[in-house]
């Protein structure tokens, strides 16, 4: 098949803008701050959730009070500078797959004992980043709060801030990955430390039966 000068000059273009795409979905914000909720110094009440990493690229906090809001995770944040930052949350309503009323999961984001106006957990089937407006930060060093407000499974995984008003922080599992990375300053790949003859993954039955052999 020949191609002409003009489906040489199409997919060049096409290329450059999916390769442009990709490049400003994974690009990091104007004096971002990324806090994984797992990172939290306290958790409180809220449960740390393992299980589906391999779908959404990390683990998360659960506020799992059987209907008791429980108590609030609390951590320390420093910031860059002080200013306005736009606050994303990620998150989701976890009963919006069937359609089920009520928004079981809704929490609160604090800033040094302050809630936000927005109410997180109230939107979204899937994991995504919900936006919760604007924040004055007035000094480095802050005191984030999740405030469950259900006991009803409330989930957090990351809180954004960012200066850049109009960022839109990637939620594609391929680019969130890099990105989280970058946020956070970690290496893009595993570091290697020592060699094992056997590493086994996981507590469950079949983890501590191969553990267990394996010492033996």
């Amino acid at each position: 098949m020949r191609f002409t000068s003009r489906w040489f000059y199409l997919l060049a273009g096409l290329a450059i803008t999916l390769i442009s795409a990709d490049c400003v979905a994974a690009s990091k914000p104007t004096d971002g701050v990324l806090v994984e909720a797992e990172s939290f110094d306290q958790h409180g009440g809220w449960k740390l959730d393992t299980q589906f990493i391999n779908i959404m690229g990390s683990p998360y906090l659960l506020a799992h009070g059987l209907g008791q809001p429980v108590a609030d995770a609390k951590t320390t944040v420093q910031f860059p500078s002080t200013g306005n930052y736009r606050v994303f949350v990620r998150t989701k309503d976890w009963v919006a797959p069937w359609k089920a009323p009520g928004t079981p999961g809704r929490f609160q984001l604090a800033i040094d004992g302050k809630p936000l106006d927005e109410t997180f957990g109230t939107k979204s089937a899937n994991w995504f980043w919900h936006d919760g407006g604007t924040v004055e930060i007035t000094r480095p060093e802050v005191e984030l709060s999740l405030h469950d407000l259900t006991g009803f499974e409330g989930r957090c995984d990351a809180i954004l801030f960012t200066k850049d008003q109009s960022y839109a922080p990637p939620n594609e599992m391929a680019p969130m990955d890099q990105w989280r990375k970058a946020m956070l300053g970690l290496p893009d790949q595993p570091e290697k430390t020592k060699p094992y003859d056997l590493v086994v993954v996981g507590g469950g039955y079949s983890g501590m039966g191969a553990a267990i052999s394996a010492a033996r």
